[in-house]
């Protein structure tokens, strides 16, 4: 209150009082004038400072509680119960049935969910086929990207496919759903989302069977026979019949034919097996093992979805139990169990077999099937019956004791003989590499309740022999021959007087390729080699007795060495006969060896029917002669034996063919009669 508000009228007490008020409000006005102007002392700032400082960390802590607050309440009104999915299907089906799925999702929730996701995870025998929304497949897990879910919007994925199984099998799917709630920045992925069904198969949709032995005698043949058929309502685009031998399986043959073999795994694919079709595989093969060994047979259907996955549909399995043979059984031809033979030669078979079991064998018939190139009119069978037409020799009781009843420990031998054939069909390269095979067969005959002969065989064996390339050659000389190499002198010849030869080689080789061929003479002591040859290729190659000859290095004898060294010689000898036991000719070559006198003619292979399919071949080279005294009134060689020596890698075996020497009286040389090969005195000496 200002000094003009007291007057003359006011109470003396309250003209005091307002009189120190004024005088406090005096002071105040002082006291904030002296701040304002910066007159304010250091203590007083420094406490206004931490004043300051008090009142903003307050304020920063009061909205750091109000977020969390704002972000529990967030979280607490998000429950992910309320995003829900579903799948529904039949929950019983027929194998192989194409079936539909619906999952059906949606969002309960108040908020929305980003980038959901449905997972379905499919059991192992299932088959997709299509879906109506965009998918991808990892093995058997099936996933949608869909968009996102706005809160109480819902949607639905359709799926076709099929299931596989047996009768009464069940087949389970879960599916599970994953997302980000608008209001968090992480993904969920709750247990709770989870939805599964079963799925029970009540019927299949194929018939099949598998039919073979129960027993089987180690190393014997067996038939099994496969029957399927499409029994259902629905048509399969493609199905695989696989069929998985064990070990010791061996495939002989099918029907029909099968597509793939891979080790013991047989298969066939069949395309669009109609509703109702049936069908039926026979197989047969041998099978060994152990005694009482137990051998699993399975087979196997597969169909194929429109992905081409092929899926087990159906399956089968069968057990057949190996006995031991009781009988030993072996085959020799010519005394020998690995042979091969010639064209024409007379082969001895012997059929030896003993009961080698702990109990006597009934009706025993022993039935031989020969095949290949045999001569049916050469047989000669000991105990025996043959039939011409099939080539089959049977030995019973009839005529071999024994085999009626065959004890324990009891041992029989039979036998026959018979030529391979002389003459073979060949029309084209391709036919060589001929064989003759003999498979034998054991088996007892018994009758069961019904009188019916019930034929069960006990053991078999099959040898086969090879028959090795027939080489031959012909040698042939001339006087006067076709002018490509000329010859000179007098004929007939004459003491002391040079008279020149062309000598022709015609190499020839039948039924089977040879490699490593080499035909080689030795000259006569007085025949010379001229220097002059046409070589296979007929190339004329013209010279002195230089043109064409060869001179191989000689080794140093080491015959004076020590004993030790001797020894050493004989084992580098021994390595030296190796290695030219297994030195292998890489070209062709002809020459005259200046060491030996021989004549050597060699080439890396000749092909099977050479000279009747292709060409001979043919080498000519031309020798010289100079008569003695002592020649006369004869006839002299001009060529020695001719040696030819190929190997035959079908049969595994050397072939060697000889060829006969040859005279001045060239019987191939028709403008030279017989007695102008006789050696005459010297014309210009009488």
């Amino acid at each position: 209150m200002s000094q003009n508000m007291i007057n003359e009228n006011t109470d003396e007490n309250i003209r005091n009082y307002l009189a120190e008020d004024e005088g406090e409000n005096k002071k105040e006005n002082d006291k904030w004038s002296d701040v304002l102007g910066g007159n304010e002392n250091k203590n007083n700032s420094k406490k206004n400072k931490k004043l300051i400082l008090a009142v903003l960390f307050l304020v920063i802590a009061i909205i750091s509680a109000a977020a969390y607050f704002m972000y529990l309440r967030g979280q607490q009104s998000f429950d992910g119960k309320e995003v829900k999915i579903e799948i529904k299907v039949s929950d019983e089906i027929a194998s192989g049935e194409e079936i539909a799925f619906t999952i059906e999702y949606k969002n309960n929730t108040g908020v929305k969910l980003k980038n959901p996701k449905i997972i379905l995870f499919t059991p192992e025998k299932f088959v997709f086929i299509s879906s109506d929304k965009k998918y991808t497949k990892e093995g058997l897990v099936l996933n949608w990207n869909l968009d996102d879910l706005s809160a109480g919007e819902h949607g639905k994925i359709k799926l076709f496919g099929r299931i596989t199984g047996n009768k009464d099998s069940e087949h389970e799917f879960n599916s599970k759903i994953s997302y980000v709630p608008s209001n968090f920045n992480y993904e969920f992925q709750s247990a709770d989302n989870l939805s599964k069904v079963k799925i029970k198969i009540t019927s299949v949709s194929f018939e099949l069977s598998l039919k073979c032995p129960e027993e089987i005698i180690t190393g014997n043949e067996i038939d099994c026979l496969i029957a399927y058929e499409n029994t259902s309502d629905n048509d399969f685009k493609k199905i695989n019949i696989k069929v998985d031998f064990p070990e010791g399986f061996t495939f002989i043959s099918a029907e029909p034919e099968i597509d793939e073999e891979i080790g013991n795994n047989l298969s066939w694919s069949i395309k669009e097996i109609k509703t109702k079709a049936r069908g039926e595989l026979a197989i047969k093969g041998s099978l060994a093992g152990e005694k009482n060994e137990e051998k699993e047979i399975k087979i196997t259907i597969d169909i194929f979805g429109d992905e081409e996955d092929a899926l087990e549909y159906i399956s089968k399995k069968a057990i057949i139990k190996v006995q031991d043979t009781p009988i030993l059984l072996k085959q020799t031809v010519n005394g020998l169990e690995n042979i091969a033979i010639n064209k024409g030669e007379e082969i001895e078979y012997r059929i030896k077999f003993k009961n080698i079991g702990d109990r006597e064998l009934k009706g025993l018939v022993i039935n031989n099937e020969l095949t290949g190139n045999v001569n049916p009119d050469s047989i000669e069978v000991v105990n025996g019956s043959y039939n011409k037409e099939s080539n089959k020799i049977i030995w019973s009781a009839f005529n071999v004791p024994k085999l009626a009843i065959f004890k324990p420990g009891d041992e029989g031998e039979v036998s026959f003989k018979i030529r391979a054939i002389d003459y073979f069909e060949v029309q084209s390269p391709e036919d060589k590499n001929f064989v003759i095979k003999n498979k034998v067969t054991i088996s007892s005959f018994n009758f069961n309740n019904d009188e019916v002969k019930i034929e069960k065989k006990i053991v078999s064996n099959e040898m086969i022999i090879k028959i090795n390339a027939f080489l031959f050659m012909k040698t042939k000389g001339y006087f006067n021959d076709d002018g490509r190499i000329k010859n000179s002198g007098d004929i007939p010849p004459e003491v002391e007087k040079e008279t020149t030869y062309t000598i022709h080689w015609n190499l020839n080789n039948l039924l089977g390729d040879l490699k490593n061929v080499k035909i080689a003479s030795v000259l006569p002591d007085n025949v010379k080699w001229t220097g002059n040859y046409i070589n296979s290729n007929g190339d004329i190659s013209l010279g002195d007795e230089n043109n064409g000859a060869y001179t191989p290095e000689i080794e140093e004898d080491s015959s004076e060495e020590d004993s030790e060294d001797s020894e050493s010689s004989e084992d580098s000898e021994s390595e030296t006969e190796s290695e030219a036991e297994e030195y292998q000719i890489t070209e062709e070559k002809f020459y005259y060896n200046t060491i030996t006198r021989e004549i050597v003619w060699e080439m890396p292979e000749l092909s099977a029917n050479t000279g009747l399919i292709s060409p001979s071949k043919e080498i000519v080279y031309q020798v010289s002669i100079t008569p003695e005294d002592s020649d006369v009134g004869k006839t002299i060689r001009i060529m020695n034996e001719v040696e030819a020596v190929g190997f035959d890698e079908f049969t595994n075996e050397e072939v060697m063919t000889l060829e006969s020497e040859l005279t001045t009286e060239l019987p191939d040389d028709d403008s030279i009669g017989a007695e102008e090969g006789i050696i005459i005195e010297n014309s210009e000496i009488q």
